[in-house]
């Protein structure tokens, strides 16, 4: 009977499946001197709760953009794989699990292969261990992957299905498929994805925010072509941190679901609006084994970032290795003439900054304002995200909410890039 009543749900998932909305895709620009030779597209974190949900929506979308984009390229218009890296639901119910194949099925086309891992957080809320028997049951795929298709090699490790997050033999099976790949192929790039981060790598992995995890490094350590693909922390992909490089790559896919940040030492920071995050990536392999990944936004059908790893199977990788991005990176810049403009309304006062520049692939990470009495003491202090996150970035940042006394105050405001630079300060009188 408990199989009869899932393929009966199941059946309805996908009968209902066809009222999922589906929107016109528009198709990014497009970079005129790569060639690929595959494309698959990588997200998490799709929070999916019930058919025809904004996360439903969301992934419906997605795969549209991603096969129009892939119709337009005149030299490879394939799509060959979609990949979710975790929590496809928000509580791993059967019901969100349904929902999750049947909007997935009826928006891939043609040749293109669903991956997914499970995850041991949303997807484990309800049904816990057994969250991997229903997506086995419901997608009839296997939840620890290693698939080749068109060529490149697809390596996935979901939750286990004991009390930890992996067990000795998943380590082990990723280390035996890892050799694998890489005597079959070895200067191919080889993907390999879970829902955490792996520790102290990509943005919102470092120790201090919680979201990463060191069970795979060592095996990952041993093998340069593997790229790391993970979700989990929802911190912006195209956030300059967001791309590693050490032994190996490591790469935050960003998510469906909404943004989350670390600043300074406050985690699970959501600024306005944080729910509208639609990032993906969509990634491109040329004949050179060099790995184009562009951060897609989503609902603004554009790219707000990309990065070439054109050094995939090197052992010694310094392009995206975060010291030394650091070390080259200089402050972000004020325009000439750049002011800050103060207004009053009542008892209150807001200071507006326009945006400062940075150079390269950098980025604006926030900025601090500080206001000092006559006599020279601190009497205000905040910090404000740039919203560079963002596939439209406003021209200024405005701190709100300020009162003062009648004293004469100064205003001082910096940008500080997302390596920690920070610019020569704009300043203001007050009174």
């Amino acid at each position: 009977m408990t199989k009869l009543f899932s393929l009966i749900l199941s059946f309805l998932a996908l009968f209902t499946s066809l009222f999922v909305p589906f929107e016109t895709a528009s198709v990014p620009d497009s970079q005129d001197d790569f060639v690929p030779v595959a494309r698959f597209i990588a997200t998490s974190d799709t929070h999916i709760s019930t058919l025809g949900d904004k996360g439903c929506k969301r992934v419906a979308k997605m795969l549209n953009t991603a096969y129009a984009i892939a119709e337009a390229d005149e030299d490879y218009n394939g799509l060959d794989a979609v990949v979710f890296s975790g929590d496809i639901t928000d509580s791993g119910t059967f019901t969100a699990f349904s929902a999750f194949t049947a909007t997935t099925n009826k928006a891939i086309k043609g040749d293109t292969e669903r991956l997914a891992v499970v995850a041991k957080a949303h997807d484990g809320y309800t049904y816990s261990n057994g969250s991997l028997d229903i997506y086995t049951s419901l997608t009839g795929q296997e939840t620890d992957f290693h698939r080749v298709i068109n060529g490149f090699h697809y390596i996935g490790v979901s939750r286990s299905d004991s009390g930890e997050h992996y067990l000795p033999e998943q380590v082990q099976w990723l280390d035996n498929e890892l050799k694998k790949a890489t005597e079959d192929a070895p200067l191919q790039p080889v993907f390999v994805f879970t829902h955490e981060h792996v520790l102290n790598t990509v943005f919102g992995s470092y120790t201090y925010d919680g979201w990463g995890l060191d069970t795979f490094l060592e095996v990952l350590n041993k093998y340069p072509q593997a790229v790391h693909i993970s979700g989990h922390s929802h911190y912006p992909a195209n956030d300059p941190r967001s791309i590693w490089q050490g032994n190996f790559t490591a790469i935050g896919d960003g998510g469906l679901a909404y943004y989350e940040f670390t600043v300074d030492d406050k985690t699970a920071v959501h600024p306005e609006n944080y729910k509208t995050m639609t990032q993906a990536l969509l990634i491109e392999i040329d004949a050179l084994n060099r790995v184009l990944v562009r951060v897609l936004d989503v609902d603004a059908g554009k790219y707000v970032k990309e990065y070439l790893i054109d050094n995939v199977a090197s052992p010694v990788k310094v392009k995206y290795n975060h010291e030394a991005r650091k070390r080259l990176s200089t402050a972000p810049v004020f325009s000439d003439g750049a002011e800050l403009t103060v207004k009053k309304s009542a008892a209150q006062y807001e200071v507006t900054v326009p945006q400062a520049k940075v150079f390269g692939d950098n980025e604006v990470y926030l900025y601090r304002i500080s206001i000092k009495n006559s006599s020279g003491r601190e009497v205000y202090s905040d910090r404000e995200l740039s919203q560079y996150y963002f596939a439209e970035v406003p021209e200024s940042i405005t701190f709100n909410g300020i009162y003062l006394g009648t004293d004469s105050y100064t205003v001082t405001v910096v940008a500080e890039d997302v390596w920690g630079n920070v610019s020569t300060p704009l300043t203001t009188v007050i009174g």
